[in-house]
């Protein structure tokens, strides 16, 4: 973010809004697809890991091929797909660069040859994620947060240093596909002194793909499903009110939505731990769930009362009391929405990390429709609130069909899941409870229900120190790979 914010107005001021709006299109076109992986990143995390589990009393080199033989052919597939994308786009680029040049006023001749060289940067970005996951299935997450904020600086940064020499996109495009290929060795680098026959092929044997492949076509539905779910509100709601209207809805939730990078690294660190430890060790899956949705309650908690009692106040102070007084209760609505989806977090990662990734994409196939209809009948009715009540109503579903399905694919987390859904359900039943009887009455009455519960879910995390907890099947026969993957109990 630093680096985005210095380099942006340089870099706008050096070749034109025009040409900064074409970068800006060519950026966004492989951020998408990026995630035409099939769902094979996230799929090999979870198989790796579970490799690992079942090697872990295996000799170091005979772990170290089984997991090679399953990933090092995933990774060639993900390169393989990266060269067919990367050649549509090059193919493709007459066309797309007469329709960014519409849009952006850009030459045509120009945008072609950027394109031509942001072809290549897909299958280094296919690559890269699947070298990645190997690297998250061993819990290395120091180093590829490293590599990781290398690239994202030198994606800003790097144009920089052409600009003294030309204005032209080309160079600018040319300067961050060099940034990925760095990315690319650092990760390479990484995953073959994890798994020293990574990048062997006389050494990966016969691999079973057909559970990988399997897995990933599901994953790669979920990809498609979640992000039609979290879009579909505001489209819907441009069709029914003024467009005015709509920033009342999408501001707050934009705003909300950045909290989610917390479930979301808490997920990806538990993901490949849970995959390792589901077969050798199955009642760690409760001390994961434990561990991580109690401290998702906590935090989440905390912020919904941070959202009554601060959050017209902030919208006020930000955006002005005429937005203010339009907004604040959907920023109130949709907090409450925030807060199961991110409850929900944890149990969705243990049902997809014991390979299940199904469940979850069937779930979200059969939500999807019900919400649409029950989006479109109440945001007709009451406008930005309605978006947001349609909203939280399905995460809130959401979140609590994926606490009961969860001990069905589990043994051993039911109490947990009776736990935290009780105390999330509580939750949102004070939250719900301030807004409908409003004023300072209602937060009061919030406040009080949030607290109870809060003190709950504090003396439940004080009395199991779960985080202990989880980190006790690890210590078993070898150091325990904590999350940046050093020792705890040396060497």
């Amino acid at each position: 973010m630093a680096a985005a914010l210095l380099s942006i107005p340089w870099l706008i001021s050096a070749v034109g809004m025009e040409r900064f709006g074409a970068l800006t299109l060519i950026w966004a076109l492989l951020g998408y697809l990026g995630v035409l992986d099939l769902g094979l990143g996230r799929s090999l995390v979870q198989v790796v890991a579970d490799r690992i589990g079942h090697a872990e009393g295996a000799e170091p080199a005979n772990g170290s091929a089984n997991e090679a033989g399953i990933a090092g052919p995933a990774i060639a597939l993900m390169g393989g797909i990266g060269i067919l994308t990367g050649g549509a786009v090059a193919l493709g680029a007459g066309l797309l660069a007469d329709r960014f040049q519409l849009e952006t006023g850009t030459s045509p001749g120009e945008i072609q040859a950027s394109l031509l060289v942001a072809a290549a940067i897909v299958p280094i970005a296919l690559v890269s994620a699947g070298l990645r996951g190997v690297l998250e299935a061993h819990q290395r997450f120091r180093p590829i947060s490293l590599v990781r904020m290398t690239v994202g600086v030198l994606n800003y940064l790097s144009p920089l240093f052409v600009l003294p020499f030309s204005q032209s996109l080309v160079p600018v495009i040319a300067a961050i596909a060099v940034g990925r290929f760095i990315g690319l060795v650092g990760y390479g680098v990484l995953a073959v002194r994890q798994v020293p026959d990574l990048l062997r092929p006389g050494r990966w044997g016969r691999p079973a793909l057909r559970g990988l492949f399997t897995m990933s076509a599901w994953m790669m539905l979920n990809n498609l499903v979640g992000p039609a779910m979290l879009y579909a509100d505001r489209f819907i709601l441009l069709s029914l009110v003024p467009a005015a209207m709509v920033a009342f809805y999408t501001t707050p939730f934009e705003l909300l939505s950045r909290l989610m990078v917390i479930p979301g690294a808490l997920s990806l660190a538990l993901f490949p731990l849970a995959s390792s430890l589901f077969r050798r060790d199955p009642p760690a899956l409760g001390r994961i769930l434990d561990a991580g949705g109690h401290l998702t309650l906590a935090v989440f908690l905390a912020m919904q009362a941070a959202t009554i009692v601060g959050g017209e106040t902030a919208l006020e102070l930000w955006l002005g009391p005429a937005f203010a007084a339009n907004s604040a209760s959907v920023l109130s609505i949709l907090m409450l929405g925030v807060f199961f989806n991110a409850t929900a977090y944890v149990p969705n990662t243990l049902i997809q990390s014991v390979g299940r990734v199904d469940v979850t994409a069937r779930l979200q196939l059969a939500e999807l429709p019900v919400y649409l209809g029950v989006l479109w009948l109440l945001a007709e009715r009451y406008g930005a609130v309605g978006a947001a009540m349609a909203w939280s109503l399905r995460t809130a579903v959401d979140c609590g069909l994926l606490l009961v399905l969860l001990p069905r694919l589990a043994p051993g987390t039911g109490a947990v899941a009776l736990t935290i859904g009780l105390r999330a359900l509580l939750a949102g039943a004070a939250g719900l409870a301030g807004l409908l009887v409003g004023g300072p009455v209602g937060a009061a009455i919030s406040l009080t229900g949030l607290l109870a519960v809060g003190l709950g879910v504090a003396g439940r995390l004080l009395r199991t120190r779960s985080w202990e907890k989880l980190a006790a099947p690890l210590r078993k026969g070898r150091p325990a790979r904590l999350i940046d993957g050093t020792a705890a109990d040396g060497p």
